[in-house]
């Protein structure tokens, strides 16, 4: 009895061999079941019914069905197919554009020379925006120089000072 309960569990799990799977029918099958196992009696009795059956229609209808679905693919791809030599050859033959264009303004604008004209009006106009706003660092760098002359002209004048009051002149 352990040994069919290792076996069952086995079964569940997904690990028996065949040997140990023809062992468990053959106990089902053999009618000295032991009451525990009388709940899993109905599962082997049906695999070995189904092993008796015989089908009542003939394959052919299954195959015809198939093939009927295997043309209905065939139909739909050749006419997908078809579809995208059209789409294809109408994007070849449609007339080409230019590649190079700029959109000013919300205006799609394709000649490159006005394009450029523009692009460098706009640049310049930039550029002075820039130098105009340097201009205050640019004073403040003249303040800076006015400042560190004054110093050092405050500590000459402070030098000078002393040395009259010292009378002695350093170098």
């Amino acid at each position: 009895m352990e040994k069919m309960n290792e076996l069952l569990k086995k079964y569940f799990n997904g690990e028996t061999t065949l040997t140990e799977e023809l062992e468990l029918k053959s106990y089902f099958l053999s009618g000295d079941i032991n009451a525990e196992h009388e709940l899993y009696r109905p599962l082997f009795e049906t695999f070995e019914e189904e092993k008796c059956e015989t089908a009542f229609e003939p394959l052919k209808k299954v195959a015809t069905k198939q093939t009927k679905i295997k043309h209905i693919w065939i139909k739909t791809v050749s006419y997908s197919g078809m579809a995208a030599a059209i789409v294809l050859a109408l994007w070849i033959q449609r007339p080409q554009q230019s590649e190079n264009y700029a959109i000013i303004h919300g205006q799609r604008i394709d000649d490159p020379e006005y394009v450029q004209r523009y692009a460098e009006k706009k640049i310049n106009d930039m550029n002075e925006r820039i130098q105009n706003g340097l201009k205050p660092l640019k004073n403040m760098e003249a303040v800076k120089e006015n400042i560190r002359d004054a110093r050092e002209k405050g500590t000459l004048k402070n030098e000078i000072t002393e040395s009259d009051k010292t009378g002695n002149i350093n170098n």
